[in-house]
């Protein structure tokens, strides 16, 4: 007790508010740098290298958000020990709860620093494992087969052969799609899909167009068989190449990349548009 009366209430007072400004600076400016930081990709610099200067501007703001609270809850703190100073009755009472209040302060402190750490800690690993997975998925990008070119114009009427050359080093097997579209009228006039088990290197599909069924589509679809018209124009071969994932691919790819995959957004995929000239007459 004796040790404890050593101390002006005042000075207990202000570590009081000292300790606890400590504690809600470092939150205050914790969420304030990552409010910040949030604001600035989504609205200003997005995935680009943020400038020296808007790092230094960052760094500020978050200081300052920081010292406000422990600046004020100090200046509180001593505020109160002076006014309780003045009071003669109950002081080592007053004092006692200046150190209890401290001790609250410093534990939350404690508390605050260790879940940081943790918190700290935490993120390094999921950052490591983030920065992992999008090597790993770079990797298997430039090892993916691609669509490297398209010939149109094989092959003996009522069929013409699209000759497709694909290649890469990923050995696996792919999903080949096509689709024969008419622009003007948005009408799809013939559409297949095929699986191919697909080695490293260069290989060349053959995608056979039955010429009769896209005359047909034309007439059921564009002119809905009530026009007599000579067709001589270019319609739009669309080739879509998707790999087809084994459960490891799928499980190291990052989260985001595997929503875009099954959404036929990823760089995975490889399309690309061919003109396939035709020339008939209706009916």
């Amino acid at each position: 007790m004796s040790r404890i009366g050593t101390v002006k209430t005042r000075t207990i007072w202000t570590l009081a508010g000292f300790g606890w400004g400590l504690l809600v600076g470092l939150i205050i400016a914790l969420q304030t740098a990552g409010f910040l930081a949030g604001v600035g990709w989504l609205f200003i610099f997005g995935d680009d290298p943020w400038p020296e200067a808007a790092n230094w501007v960052l760094l500020g703001l978050t200081a300052v958000a920081g010292l406000v609270p422990l600046v004020a809850l100090t200046w509180l703190g001593r505020r109160l020990g002076i006014a309780f100073e003045s009071e003669s009755r109950q002081r080592l009472r007053t004092r006692r709860r200046g150190w209890f209040v401290f001790g609250l302060a410093a534990g939350g402190l404690a508390l605050g620093a260790a879940m940081a750490w943790a918190g700290a800690l935490t993120e390094r690993a999921q950052r490591a494992d983030r920065e992992a997975a999008e090597h790993q998925y770079e990797q298997l990008v430039g090892a993916a087969h691609r669509i490297k070119g398209v010939s149109v114009g094989g092959g003996q009427p009522p069929a013409v052969d699209v000759d497709v050359t694909l290649a890469g080093s990923r050995v696996g097997e792919y999903v080949l799609d096509w689709r024969l579209r008419e622009l003007v009228y948005d009408s799809t006039l013939a559409a297949g899909s095929r699986i191919l088990r697909l080695s490293e290197g260069e290989v060349r599909e053959t995608v056979t167009i039955d010429t009769a069924g896209v005359r047909a589509a034309y007439d059921r679809s564009v002119l809905s068989g009530d026009a007599r018209v000579l067709v001589d124009e270019d319609f739009d071969l669309l080739l879509t190449l998707r790999p087809i994932l084994t459960s490891a691919e799928a499980a190291r790819l990052p989260d985001d990349e595997l929503g875009e995959f099954e959404r036929g957004e990823s760089d995975l995929i490889s399309s690309t548009t061919a003109p396939f000239p035709v020339q008939f007459e209706l009916p």
